[in-house]
């Protein structure tokens, strides 16, 4: 996650590798590395790479003190239930715009995702389904870049290539979130994503999950499981973002995304599901 924050604000400042290593006084791969998460960075120049891209002082105080130290254990094997977890396995981050940006650059950056969702996530969205759901009245929790979210973020595309497979709540279907009218259309416009993006690298599967089977992810608040960097972690939300690899909850995550997957209904199913919907919505009394 520090990795892809630390990138993120560089390349929004316009600095190269070259220029930000000067601010810490160090190589050119070593950030990179950094930035990679293939070397632990120290907390003293994390602090410094922070605070150089301008992040307020309570964050910059906050990330270097979670950072993991020498002494942790990090064999993930020797864990012994969450009172023995190494910090290194489990984080959670502080809530509000900053932490959120962290996460979206965390998914945006990702190589790999395979996310549940009871509602269709950002990237899919129409903008007035998107609209819709970040009507505090709706959706109190910002996951788009805007309502005041670091101008940073803003300027985080999704990474070319990224192979996505959603996970979506069958009841997505029948919500008419932001009017029927405006559901159709966000349907439709999953049903031309799943038309245009069928194969090949950055390929974006989406799958209707039902209800009816008894599901560990339907008891997780928006799980989701990353490869970033060749990475691997799962993600998720309570208060905050929180970050989990290689324990034995972040192992039940993974298992739990991939009995989801096989229960959901296949492709093509679910891409004939969507198009009835989104029928059924446009013939609605309402819309």
């Amino acid at each position: 996650m520090l990795g892809a924050y630390l990138r993120g604000l560089r390349e929004t400042k316009g600095e190269t590798l070259r220029s930000a290593a000067c601010v810490v006084r160090g190589s050119v791969s070593t950030l990179s590395r950094w930035e990679r998460a293939e070397s632990p960075i120290p907390p003293s120049v994390c602090g410094e790479l922070l605070c150089h891209y301008g992040v307020s002082r309570p964050h910059v105080d906050y990330l270097v003190r979670s950072l993991p130290r020498q002494h942790y254990v990090r064999d993930a094997s020797q864990e012994r239930g969450n009172a023995r977890r190494a910090p290194f396995d489990h984080w959670t981050d502080i809530a509000g715009v900053e932490a959120m940006a962290r996460y979206i650059a965390v998914m945006r950056m990702a190589g790999e995702i395979i996310e549940y969702s009871s509602q269709v996530p950002a990237g899919l969205r129409t903008q007035a389904y998107r609209k819709a759901v970040l009507d505090p009245a709706l959706c109190p929790r910002e996951d788009e870049p805007v309502l005041g979210l670091p101008r940073w973020v803003h300027h985080m595309p999704w990474s070319q290539g990224q192979r996505r497979t959603v996970l979506l709540d069958e009841t997505v279907l029948i919500r008419p979130v932001g009017g029927p009218q405006t559901m159709a259309h966000q349907l439709r416009h999953l049903a031309g994503l799943m038309r245009s993006d069928a194969s090949g690298p950055g390929a974006l599967d989406i799958r209707i999950l039902p209800m009816s089977p008894v599901l560990f992810v339907h008891t997780v608040n928006w799980p989701a499981e990353v490869i970033l960097h060749g990475h691997r972690l799962v993600t998720g939300f309570s208060l905050a973002p929180v970050y989990e690899t290689g324990s034995g909850a972040a192992r039940r995550v993974s298992t739990g995304l991939r009995e989801a997957l096989s229960c959901a209904y296949g492709r093509e199913e679910t891409y004939e599901r969507i198009r009835r919907a989104a029928d059924a919505m446009e013939q609605s009394p309402t819309s």
